[in-house]
């Protein structure tokens, strides 16, 4: 993976409302924060997974990087450019897919896609690949479409002219599980052969597991990881079943405890325990050696587990 910035958000605070303070005393307004000081870098090429559920400041964040949204302080730069001072630039280089998709409902696909083809030409091959791997009919109006079928509009639409950067807010909600692997089959490629970088919000967790490099998690407006994802599922959390030789002679539930990675512990019959470990086991494997064990499996925690752990 290329280490070269595409996307790079430093300290971004986004405040929403307004108070009127006069000596001291509050008199009129609220202040709410949508996004606090959040930093993260997108590299070329690699596809960036963004989580949280809803209301942690997903959506803000990726309006105030598209200048959607004046943020308090801060700095974004996209390309190596300012994100506001040169956002016209930008744009011409960028696709995006907001979550709450509006496209204009007289026109159909075909012509929607003409139309935008105005401010970014569309690659015709390209295009030609898409109709192919989405179903939706492009000659009808998109008042007359489905939910799915117009989120299809709106990813043809994105993806036609193969921009530097796509920015992809729940991409695939409305999708059947068809046009879905058709969509992550279709980033994978552009990702790792035309090293097109993106950033992609979901609540999808086993999508973001599988099409993407790395993940940042945002919580009541602050970022609180950003990491590899296939070095998040074994740094984080694993999943251990340990199956001893009989009942009678056992670790404790409280030996098991007071073992600093152990998140938790469960006995689930007789002589089998299952454990959650965070990070290091030399600790628990030190106290199973004290043990006739005659079973021991050790997994990666999937990122729901992982993302239940931030939120739990």
């Amino acid at each position: 993976m290329s280490t070269d910035s595409i996307l790079q958000v430093s300290n971004l605070t986004k405040i929403y409302g307004r108070e009127l303070v006069l000596g001291g005393r509050k008199l009129l307004g609220d202040q709410v924060t949508g996004a606090q000081d959040v930093s993260f870098t997108v590299v070329k090429g690699e596809i960036f997974g963004f989580l949280g559920p809803n209301g942690a400041g997903k959506t803000t964040t990726m309006r105030a990087i598209l200048d959607y949204l004046k943020i308090k302080s801060g700095k974004v730069t996209i390309f190596g450019l300012d994100h506001r001072k040169d956002r016209i630039e930008i744009r011409n280089r960028l696709g995006y897919v907001p979550g709450d998709m509006a496209l204009f409902k007289n026109f159909t696909g075909e012509e929607l896609i003409e139309y935008f083809s105005k401010f970014r030409p569309v690659n015709k091959e390209f295009f030609a690949e898409l109709k192919k791997n989405f179903r939706v009919n492009l000659h009808k109006k998109i008042r007359n479409l489905s939910t799915g079928n117009r989120r299809q509009v709106g990813l043809i639409a994105a993806l036609a002219s193969k921009p530097d950067l796509l920015i992809l807010d729940e991409p695939t909600g409305g999708l059947d599980p068809l046009m879905t692997a058709n969509f992550h089959r279709i980033i994978k490629k552009l990702s790792r052969e035309e090293k097109i970088t993106i950033f992609l919000s979901s609540h999808d967790l086993a999508e973001v597991q599988q099409v993407c490099d790395r993940v940042g998690i945002i919580k009541e407006g602050k970022m609180i990881l950003v990491e590899k994802v296939e070095d998040l599922k074994t740094k984080l959390l694993q999943k251990c079943i340990v199956q001893f030789e009989n009942g009678n002679n056992l670790p404790t539930i409280d030996e098991f405890k007071a073992i600093n990675s152990v998140i938790s512990v469960e006995q689930i019959n007789g002589n089998s325990f299952s454990l959650k470990i965070q990070e290091d086991v030399k600790d628990l494997l030190k106290l199973l050696t004290q043990y006739p064990v005659k079973r021991l499996r050790l997994e990666d925690a999937t990122l729901e587990e992982i993302f239940l752990q931030f939120y739990a």
